[in-house]
């Protein structure tokens, strides 16, 4: 275990094995950090391997957040109060996650990129940088109700934006600067730049040509 020296560590935080909390980091009250995941007896999913987990420098992990052994939170990430992050995931710089959020194992999130509270999603989905995502999102992954095949889980594009309580169904692709509605069921991919809604989504407005993002100064 490693702890800079100016790191803040509050009350009742539990910190477990091979975990690095960087400068200037603050891991708030109630939160664990570096925890291997319990895997049910009749899951697919294999137990995860345990690994180094990191809290960058000037990240903050709120009050009775759970961070699972083998994340990267690269610097000035943020996780809201009671947000999970499973085993493996990896957020980059400047990422920001509400509370009462949970990410999947192996997810990758990407530089300034932001969710709002009570976002979900299952394994290994992908989101690029510069994306928002509103309250109540949720990436679905695995299998679909009306098929027994599993499709991959779903990658969101740079700069795509997700409305309130939108669902993103196993294997869909958001493309990039896309926008899906509030409470839209995305079924199928988004081209780049399109804005969809409804359920299921389906084109709102005409295809606008996708611009570079700008990080913000």
């Amino acid at each position: 275990m490693e702890i800079a020296a100016d790191a803040e560590i509050g009350a009742n935080v539990v910190l477990l094995d091979d975990v690095v909390i960087e400068a200037g980091a603050r891991v708030d009250h109630g939160a664990v950090v570096g925890r291997t995941e319990n895997v049910n007896r009749r899951s697919r999913s294999p137990q995860p391997p345990a690994g180094q987990t990191r809290i960058g420098e000037g990240t903050i992990v709120c009050p009775y957040g759970l961070v699972a052994a083998g994340v990267q939170m690269e610097p000035n990430s943020f996780l809201g109060d009671f947000g999970l992050v499973n085993a493996g995931a990896r957020f980059g710089v400047d990422v920001a996650v509400g509370s009462g959020s949970g990410i999947g194992r192996r997810t990758v999130i990407g530089n300034r990129t932001r969710l709002q509270n009570l976002v979900m999603m299952g394994p290994d989905v992908v989101i690029e940088e510069d994306c928002f995502l509103g309250p109540a999102v949720q990436i679905l992954t695995g299998r679909k109700m009306t098929a027994a095949e599993r499709a991959g889980s779903p990658i969101l594009r740079r700069g795509c934006q997700i409305g309130a309580a939108a669902v993103i169904m196993p294997g869909v692709e958001i493309g990039e600067e896309a926008v899906v509605g509030a409470g839209a069921v995305v079924t199928s991919d988004v081209p780049p730049g399109e804005v969809v809604r409804g359920i299921p989504a389906r084109v709102a407005l005409a295809r606008v040509e996708a611009e570079p993002s700008v990080p913000p100064a």
